[in-house]
């Protein structure tokens, strides 16, 4: 089986969540990202803003949270089209959010924030192992990303299924998580 293929069976298993459980899943990984910040004490939080239809983890009810509590700087996420990279925006409250080319909630503007002062990255996924190794979309954006950034930045997966017991096709430009928040529990890696 090739990560391709892992990627649609994980992405199909994923649409086979009732509403309900969807949310509660989702909830429940917030609710440990929550934990997570407050243990650390993290203050600068890259995160991003879910795919509705990929059934990704619903990152709506954090990022409100995060926003209304001042001693935290949230940055988003937005692909530049014409790099075909990550850019990372501070969120103030003059931020637009937009639904950018993949479908995604993105910030408009120009509020553009140095990633060496990023503490944690939350990382959308559609599955990992337990050495933290993730499978994305298949885009490169987010190892792009973590190459670029600064090494004491902690990245945290954020997932609505178990993990699996290895990714096979692990590539040598694929960077690790530190952590992976799933509906059960928070695994370390």
């Amino acid at each position: 089986m090739t990560k391709q293929v892992l990627r649609e069976v994980f992405l199909e298993k994923r649409k086979t969540l009732t509403q309900e459980e969807h949310v509660l899943r989702s909830a429940l990984v917030c609710e440990q990202a929550l934990k997570l910040i407050s243990e650390h004490q993290f203050k600068n939080i890259h995160l991003f803003l879910p795919l509705i239809k990929q059934r990704e983890v619903n990152t709506f009810p954090l990022f409100e949270k995060l926003i209304d509590q001042p001693e935290y700087q949230v940055v988003l996420p937005r692909v530049n089209g014409k790099t075909k990279q990550l850019e990372h925006l501070a969120f103030t409250t003059y931020t637009k959010l937009l639904k950018g080319s993949f479908g995604v909630t993105e910030p408009d503007g120009e509020n553009h924030f140095d990633i060496t002062d990023l503490d944690v990255v939350f990382v959308p996924l559609i599955s990992f192992d337990r050495k933290g190794f993730r499978i994305g979309y298949g885009g490169g954006f987010y190892d792009k990303f973590f190459a670029q950034a600064s090494n004491k930045m902690i990245k945290v997966g954020l997932a609505i299924t178990p993990p699996l017991d290895h990714i096979p096709y692990s590539e040598l430009h694929d960077i690790p998580l530190d952590y992976c928040i799933s509906h059960h529990r928070v695994y370390s890696f």
